[in-house]
């Protein structure tokens, strides 16, 4: 990734995305973390980690232990209570959080690629909170913008330096990004275990055919807060 000059390519991100909590003070929606304008939307889940068997976990296989319903809302609060389930997981590690894992990255961006006419053109978010002793230097070489509560620096470079980065666990791994033609956006916010696509029908229907991905069908009206899994609360 380069640096950037101009933060005049990600004014559309800060004006197409909803304020968070804006609805409602209870209520938090997926319009407020993707931006709103694509045809379509997928969440796609993190996977958790099943230390003892070396393998990863869909969201899907946990509720089939623990009787919730797997639906493009829910949460993991709610769905992993393993008390009256057949197993309990021994060595699970939760999905991560604010970061799509390394070989999700690389199944979305073989995707992603046919979807844009710029693959070598694309724009990078990166949190500034992120605790890494080197942020000083996105500071001092890059523009940065503010969404809302959040600061992010904008770098710039060709598709795949997202999944470059996401793999060596760099401090450059990007929470938001798109091509320059704008076809798609991606979105994985600091504090959830799920990322978001915008695109085309076409674009989202591939996505959630690839078995590499758990995937579900979404919308920017989605419920996007830990209350709202109104399918498997309580």
């Amino acid at each position: 990734m380069i640096p950037v000059k101009d933060m005049k390519e990600a004014r559309w991100i800060a004006e197409s995305l909803e304020k968070p909590w804006s609805r409602s003070k209870n209520a938090n929606y997926a319009a407020a973390v993707i931006p709103r304008g694509f045809a379509a939307y997928a969440r796609i889940f993190h996977p958790a980690y099943l230390r003892n068997e070396d393998r990863e976990v869909t969201w899907s296989e946990v509720v089939k232990h623990t009787g919730r319903m797997p639906h493009s809302q829910m949460q993991w609060h709610t769905i992993a209570n393993f008390k009256n389930s057949d197993t309990n997981f021994n060595g699970l590690i939760e999905p991560y959080t604010g970061r799509l894992p390394e070989r999700q990255a690389k199944a979305l961006t073989e995707i992603l690629c046919k979807y844009t006419n710029t693959p070598g053109n694309c724009y990078f978010a990166i949190w500034d909170g992120w605790n890494f002793p080197n942020m000083e230097k996105l500071r001092n070489h890059t523009v940065s913008f503010q969404l809302q509560d959040r600061n992010y620096y904008l770098m710039k470079g060709d598709i795949f330096a997202a999944v470059n980065d996401i793999s060596s666990f760099s401090l450059h791994a990007p929470g938001i990004w798109w091509p320059e033609d704008r076809t798609w956006c991606v979105a994985t916010e600091v504090d959830m275990m799920w990322t978001y696509v915008g695109g085309t029908e076409c674009c989202i229907d591939e996505i959630l055919m690839e078995n590499r991905l758990e995937a579900f069908l979404a919308t920017p009206d989605d419920r996007a807060d830990v209350y709202g899994d109104e399918i498997n609360t309580g």
